[in-house]
């Protein structure tokens, strides 16, 4: 089933009198339980389509629709609350409070729509699903970079969106930990019928993903090998060949 999908999207920018297209014509479906990734190299416009697709940036061309409605289309006061409900945005930037508890920290998004015991409750709930139950207690500067990105993805998670979109998991992290973040978004595509969207920079982050993109000149192709689940597959990318 279709949950989020980008139809045809272009998106350009404008520096001084000169435009830069960082989309062009790009199409790409996540459904229940997909879990879809995206390569680039930097500033081949990744984050712009995450942006896009989680209905922060306009288009110019062409539409995203969440189960079928045009995010363009919406008046704002239904976009927030569309988005607030269905759409998990991971960030890496942490909470913007000096001595908030991760536990509170996580718990609140789901402020306002619960008291406060049943929000901490369900907050600590999700740091455990995560597997950083241990860090509930404890603030952001004192967390590692892997433990820092289950946090993220815990806030993201604690309001049980439909569509997860997360811009590069793996920044800072080594090999076995990065295994545990994509390891983690995988199981959570599996075990929740979340859908992911997921732009990462280099192919072995990719190998858990059912289907993988490349972008690059602005365009999305679907290389040889894809999907790629198994990790002996051979992954051809224009200009190149790797080994997931």
């Amino acid at each position: 089933m279709s949950l989020l999908r980008l139809e045809s999207v272009s998106r350009s920018f404008w520096r001084g009198t000169t435009e830069i297209r960082v989309l062009r014509d790009v199409s790409l479906e996540v459904g229940t339980g997909d879990f879809v990734a995206v390569y680039g190299q930097r500033n081949a416009g990744k984050t712009t389509l995450l942006k896009v697709a989680a209905g922060f940036e306009p288009v110019d061309a062409g539409r995203v629709t969440l189960h079928g409605d045009d995010l363009g289309r919406m008046s704002r006061r239904r976009f927030a609350r569309l988005h607030r409900d269905q759409i998990g945005w991971v960030e890496h930037a942490g909470p913007r409070s000096y001595g908030l508890s991760m536990r509170a920290y996580v718990a609140m998004p789901l402020l306002g729509e619960m008291g406060a015991t049943e929000a901490q409750r369900r907050a600590g709930s999700t740091l455990a699903d995560v597997g950083a139950e241990d860090c509930s207690d404890r603030q952001w500067d004192e967390l590692s970079d892997a433990a820092r990105m289950l946090v993220a993805i815990a806030h993201a998670l604690v309001r049980r969106p439909d569509v997860l979109i997360v811009d590069d998991p793996t920044v800072g992290l080594g090999m076995s930990d990065r295994d545990l973040v994509i390891g983690l978004l995988r199981q959570t595509a599996d075990d929740h019928g979340v859908g992911i969207l997921m732009a990462v920079p280099d192919m072995p982050a990719m190998v858990y993903a059912d289907r993988v993109h490349s972008l690059g000149r602005g365009r999305l192709v679907s290389p040889a090998g894809s999907p790629a689940r198994d990790r002996d597959n051979i992954l051809e990318f224009p200009g190149g060949r790797g080994t997931a």
